[in-house]
């Protein structure tokens, strides 16, 4: 008996021993290949920007939830020191919260504790002065990627930085490209197989071409550069008439998302620049399109154009939900994406194939796509012409949704929308040059709207392919959405608040006034068995840009426009 309990104290002092050499949770293990690949059973953490690769921002976590969401309070606040335009999503790693916070002058990173928002590390890199016009009128930044014992992210002057994540101290840095031209980087980077994702900013209102480039997230090489604009010569080149693919815009300024079975990448492309589309006759590929590419070797498998000759500024760089849909009684392997022209696409994400297209939105008279091929078909009369009066059209330039990210339940099968209903006075201006570093839009728009509850969150059934229910706002839904497996939506708003909502019904059942625009991203993690909700505010000069004309959104542009984080909790 005593030999026993003297084996089994042994073996309690060995495990003790084993235990104690692990990474102690609270100090950010190492992020590997494996633990981005299976982040969805990671139910603790929130590895990267969409959460997993398949880009549905559904956590799984269900101690907050419908039955106790009135218990839900606020635990800690942490302020990034900025007041500019915070879209940022934290990310969480074993109970430490990497953040960003972006000025006209730095770019910065936090670490802070997850469960108590001590902050652990700064990190503040200067940005070049002379950046181009877009930086100086909105500078932002969407987060962070986690790799090994990595912090990477880009920055307002088009380069790639990775910090130690345990000491903000920098290991690595790489330019992507000269700023000069207009580019920069706004999207949080993805990590797959070791490579570093990213793609670039500007060139949809500044004219360079766009590009996705990958890099060896150990050393910061690059590994293969693919441009959304083919040059002369080469396939799709012959869409763009003279030279004008030069300065022919399609920037990929959201992050994507990834198929491991495929090993394919898929990204949204921005509009063409400038924005005067007889500019640049023809259809101008690979702008307005999905497109999947290899991730080993960057080579494009195929795209799919939503609109030929884009003519208003929808650029469709929103995520492609990688998700197996029911469609009478088969099940098809698609990716599917709702985008700024008012669709729920659905795409094979094998072969490209199209395979439906459904509106969201009421305020939609630019067109429809063509119910075979799912080719944008305009409405004629609707197209500006350079000097000549501004027409209405609808969505406006902002989107039936615009870049913040939809989130899909798999509990529910539902894609939740944040969706806006509506419309724009657009017009060109009666002419244009190319200048290099500034803006090449040549456009004026005024937004509107022709009803009271310009915002609407949506739920739509992906298999029924159809919605379900809505949530009506005033102001258009310029902010995030999280769903999580307490059968809950959360919601921010331009007003400043986040709401929770029943995830199958729309009810609202909890709502919390932030005192700043709802603006960055809605995560969910866990520290300490204990389930937390994470919201990104404060910043959004979008508000002030965007409603100032209109009387009915003018409440919206008086808040103060702090960058705060915010952190929800259940009462003890």
């Amino acid at each position: 008996m005593v030999r026993t309990a003297s084996l089994s104290l042994v073996a309690l002092l060995v495990l003790s021993s084993l235990l104690l050499a692990l990474p102690s949770p609270g100090r950010g293990a190492d992020v590997s290949d494996a633990r981005l690949l299976n982040a969805e059973r990671d139910a603790g953490n929130w590895l990267m920007y969409n959460r997993t690769y398949a880009g549905w921002r559904f956590s799984p976590l269900d101690q907050i939830s419908a039955a106790n969401i009135k218990k839900l309070v606020p635990k800690w606040i942490f302020a990034g020191g900025t007041v500019g335009d915070q879209q940022m999503t934290p990310v969480v790693n074993d109970g430490v919260m990497f953040t960003t916070s972006t000025s006209l002058a730095f770019n910065r990173v936090h670490a802070v504790n997850a469960a108590t928002g001590e902050l652990l590390w700064k990190y503040d890199r200067r940005t070049a002065e002379d950046v181009g016009a877009l930086v100086r009128l909105i500078p932002h930044n969407r987060g962070v990627a986690l790799y090994k014992d990595k912090v990477i992210f880009g920055t307002l002057d088009a380069h790639l930085v990775a910090l130690d994540a345990k000491t903000g101290k920098p290991a690595w840095e790489t330019k992507i490209v000269d700023y000069s031209d207009g580019y920069f980087v706004s999207q949080a980077p993805l990590v797959i197989k070791g490579k570093v994702v990213v793609g670039i900013a500007g060139p949809g209102e500044m004219g360079p071409r766009g590009f996705v480039e990958a890099f060896d997230a150990d050393t910061g090489k690059s590994q293969w550069r693919w441009y959304s604009i083919p040059a002369a010569g080469e396939r799709g080149s012959e869409t763009w008439a003279a030279d004008t693919w030069k300065i022919g815009g399609g920037a990929v300024w959201h992050t994507g998302t990834y198929d491991p079975a495929t090993n394919l990448l898929y990204v949204g492309t921005g509009n063409p620049a400038p924005w005067i589309a007889d500019m640049r006759k023809g259809d101008n590929l690979y702008t307005m399109s999905a497109v999947a590419l290899d991730v080993d070797t960057g080579k494009m498998k195929w795209f799919h154009q939503y609109l030929a000759n884009e003519p208003w500024d929808y650029d469709t760089v929103a995520e492609h939900h990688v998700i197996d849909v029911v469609r009478n009684g088969q099940t098809q392997k698609a990716v599917v994406t709702a985008n700024k022209l008012g669709y729920v696409y659905t795409l094979d994400r094998i072969t490209g194939k199209f395979l439906s297209a459904v509106p969201f939105v009421k305020s939609l008279n630019w067109g429809a796509p063509d119910p075979v091929t799912g080719k944008g078909v305009e409405t004629p009369g609707l197209r500006p012409t350079m000097g000549g009066p501004p027409v209405e059209v609808c969505p406006s330039l902002l989107g039936g949704t615009g870049w913040q990210p939809k989130v899909y339940n798999p509990r529910t099968g539902l894609l939740y929308i944040p969706s806006n209903e509506f419309c724009m006075k657009y017009g060109y201006v009666p002419d244009l040059t190319y200048k290099k570093g500034q803006l090449f839009t040549g456009n004026t728009t005024e937004h509107f709207s022709k009803t009271e509850q310009a915002g609407v969150l949506r739920a739509f059934d992906v298999n029924q392919n159809k919605v379900l229910w809505e949530w009506n706002n005033r102001t258009p839904l310029i902010s995030h959405t999280l769903a999580t497996a307490g059968d809950l939506v959360f919601q921010g708003t331009a007003e400043g608040r986040v709401v929770a909502l029943d995830a199958k019904s729309g009810q609202e059942l909890w709502s919390f006034s932030l005192g700043t625009p709802q603006s960055g991203g809605i995560i969910s993690y866990a520290v300490d068995g204990k389930q937390y909700i994470a919201v990104a505010a404060g910043g959004t000069v979008r508000s002030q840009v965007w409603f100032g004309k209109e009387p009915k959104w003018t409440h919206a542009t008086r808040l103060n426009f702090s960058d705060v984080v915010v952190v929800f909790g259940l009462s003890e």
